[in-house]
């Protein structure tokens, strides 16, 4: 899916845009938590959300329940390392999410080999998705940064596992390759929010990209507010983003270590 969403914004970025994936860029990492978490619009029309993470800039403001709490009753960030977006489904509607990362040196394998959690309130069954298979969790907020009292159930896609493999294109539009871990279309049991989380496990900077939809163009209820514009999605799939060095070095963090 990703593959032919630089080629149609290329073409054009206004409220005339009628056939397109949709991407969005998000370059420091906002969507960080559950309440945070980015919206897609549906679970039809294919858009991506395009992420880069690293340590968090110098006025990062934390979720309520991602703080630490300093001697003098200050908040101050608990770095969780991870992703959020969401997309809301009714009952037997099927979602179709995708997951990958820009092929450039620091996300090769086995530098960079995040987690990635589905987690709903009727998922389907860890069989549907064949081999290897994801892990069920009972118990999500054992691994995640959840509210109290949030009761969703998880499927796991430990990336480093045996049996992850990537699949290898090459987007001639923007002049650069990706690697897509997961690309998988799977039916839903009830109403409700279906959240895909990427974490990773390393304080360091990472690109990468969740997809859902799959069906081309543009839908009459949407605006082309927080579309990409495609010079900057070139940037970002060549790991060229503003101030991350700067931000990460001040902490001793590293840019791609």
């Amino acid at each position: 899916m990703l593959q032919k969403i630089f080629f149609y914004t290329s073409l054009l970025i206004t409220p005339l845009l009628t056939s397109a994936h949709i991407p969005y860029l998000d370059p420091i990492n906002t969507h960080n938590s559950y309440t945070s978490a980015f919206q897609f619009h549906d679970s039809t029309y294919s858009r991506a959300l395009c992420t880069t993470t690293h340590c968090p800039p110098r006025y990062f403001q934390p979720p309520s329940n991602s703080t630490n709490t300093t001697k003098g009753g200050f908040k101050r960030a608990r770095w969780t390392g991870e992703s959020w977006s969401k997309v809301y489904l009714s009952a037997g509607e099927d979602l179709h999410f995708e997951f990958g990362v820009p092929n450039i040196p620091a996300l090769e394998y086995p530098s960079f080999r995040p987690t990635v959690y589905l987690l709903g309130k009727c998922l389907p069954s860890p069989r549907v998705f064949g081999n290897p298979q994801p892990q069920y969790l009972e118990h999500p907020a054992s691994q995640l940064d959840l509210p109290k009292g949030c009761k969703l159930k998880a499927l796991r896609f430990h990336l480093s596992d045996p049996g992850w493999e990537a699949t290898r294109f090459y987007e001639k539009y923007i002049g650069a390759t990706f690697l897509r871990y997961l690309d998988y279309t799977v039916p839903v049991g009830c109403d409700g929010e279906v959240y895909i989380v990427v974490k990773g496990w390393e304080r360091r900077v990472t690109e990468y990209f969740v997809a859902v939809g799959k069906q081309e163009g543009w839908p009459p209820y949407e605006s082309t507010d927080g579309i990409a514009k495609v010079e900057d999605v070139k940037r970002w799939a060549n790991g060229d983003v503003e101030g991350v060095g700067k931000f990460c070095q001040r902490r001793g963090i590293w840019e791609r270590e």
